[in-house]
């Protein structure tokens, strides 16, 4: 409600009681009429079989569908600045989410580069900034993430800890300093060769079902990105240098404007 306020993303996308309880049947037709329809539909298959075949198998449902009006996905202002919410609840833990704005488009040529920069700062488990300086350091969280959230009508960072209600102004604090000193300093030579070396690895991890492919597929074609987009990401993350990256990160100093959730007792 905080980071996405006056926008759709405002709102749950399982709705609340109150909001389910008001639909009416009209409601439901009216979203059907104008969504589901021949002119935003894509169709996505895979499986032991030719496509003539398929194309006989899925002309029936096709032709079921009405034509309609295509929907454009407008883009989502993030409403990031330093804030904070508490909600005071008779818990034994904290609960701390954090958000913020990163400027980017998924087609943006440097996304490779944010992608590396995210899993650094707190995408990676175990190794990354988040997870060293808040547990392994200092043991205020059993875990810590953080990431970079790239989408087609909005980016944005975020992540989450939970630690003890009596730790939890200082665990804010810290997470406030490494994204600071993330974007004031950059990363290193041996946490870029880290991830590099990661990402490369697990490569194979990613494509390795059916349904994987498909949805690796689907994703780039929904993007309006080239479906080898995987393979050209990974050939630049290999030779992505370490002032390029330090550049990069520098350039998106608008990380810091946090905004904070917290539910403690």
């Amino acid at each position: 409600k905080q980071i996405f306020k006056d926008t759709a993303l405002e709102n749950p996308s399982n709705g609340t009681i109150e909001s389910i309880e008001n639909i009416k049947l009209k409601d439901i037709k009216k979203f059907l009429k104008e969504t589901i329809n021949l002119d935003n539909l894509i169709i996505v298959a895979g499986g032991d079989f030719e496509y003539k075949e398929f194309k006989k198998l899925i002309k029936p449902l096709v032709q079921s569908l009405p034509r309609g009006q295509k929907r454009e996905l407008e883009k989502i202002a993030i409403n990031s600045k330093v804030q904070e919410e508490t909600l005071i609840k008779d818990t034994e833990q904290a609960y701390i989410y954090f958000g913020s704005s990163f400027d980017i488009d998924v087609k943006d040529e440097e996304v490779y580069i944010a992608k590396v920069a995210s899993f650094i700062l707190g995408g990676s488990g175990f190794g990354s900034r988040l997870m060293e300086e808040i547990r392994v350091k200092r043991g205020l969280a059993y875990s810590a993430y953080g990431y970079i959230s790239m989408n087609k009508s909005y980016s944005y960072f975020n992540g989450y800890l939970q630690t003890k209600n009596e730790s939890a102004k200082e665990a804010q604090k810290l997470v406030k300093q490494i994204v600071k000193d993330f974007v004031k300093n950059g990363v290193t030579q041996e946490e870029l060769d880290a991830a590099k070396n990661f990402l490369t690895g697990s490569e194979p991890l990613r494509s390795e079902t059916l349904s994987q492919r498909l949805n690796r597929s689907f994703s780039s074609f929904y993007r309006g990105l080239d479906q080898n987009q995987p393979k050209i990401e990974l050939e630049k993350i290999q030779n992505l240098k370490l002032e390029d990256l330090n550049n990069y990160i520098k350039s998106h100093d608008e990380i810091n404007n946090l905004t904070f959730s917290i539910v403690r007792k």
